[in-house]
């Protein structure tokens, strides 16, 4: 009679660790890759110094990108070279500089012009903000609305090349790095 009942307990046990498994199976998560920026001032319009500065990306996934502080503020970019012809979103998030400071980062868009050396600023798609070419994310400013992630895409062609400037507009931030996510899908 005990065997039974043993039998009966271990059974049950092993059938709700089988359910337990099919109703939430394990999953497995995509390497998160870390681009460190070099520094890239504001303002130089130029694809030259865009690719002198920039870090090359081929690949769609995350990253978690690094950027140093020099002088007052953070820039740096990345060079997204398009893997296939299709429409691409970029998605920034979880922006962390140290201290209690406001951090207010943006992203701004670029391609090679054609024109000796130029590039164009292109301006994307993202909901909930009506700006040109500067669309900021992961507002941290105590009593101000915050954004928790940014989305941008845009229609891409294979080979293209498009160049991700991100800037922190906000000068007082404490520390010697900024770090924030980027997901490209």
């Amino acid at each position: 009679m005990k065997r039974r009942v043993w039998q009966r307990v271990l059974s049950l046990a092993l059938l709700f660790a089988m359910t337990i498994i099919l109703v939430n199976p394990v999953t497995a998560q995509a390497k998160t890759k870390k681009l460190k920026l070099p520094f890239a001032a504001v303002g130089h319009p130029y694809e030259s110094y865009m690719e002198s500065k920039a870090v090359t990306v081929t690949k769609t996934g995350s990253y978690k990108v690094v950027e140093t502080k020099s002088s007052d503020y953070y820039g740096g970019v990345i060079k997204f070279v398009v893997p296939k012809t299709k429409k691409y979103a970029f998605t920034f998030s979880h922006v962390r500089a140290k201290g209690k400071s406001p951090c207010l980062p943006y992203a701004e868009f670029s391609v090679p012009s054609g024109a000796e050396d130029g590039i164009t600023y292109v301006s994307g798609h993202t909901k909930k903000y009506r700006g040109d070419n500067q669309y900021p994310f992961g507002y941290r400013v105590p009593g101000k609305q915050n954004v928790a992630t940014r989305t941008i895409t845009y229609d891409l062609t294979e080979g293209q090349v498009l160049y991700i400037h991100v800037v922190n507009a906000y000068y007082s931030t404490k520390g010697k790095k900024m770090t924030f996510n980027l997901k490209i899908k």
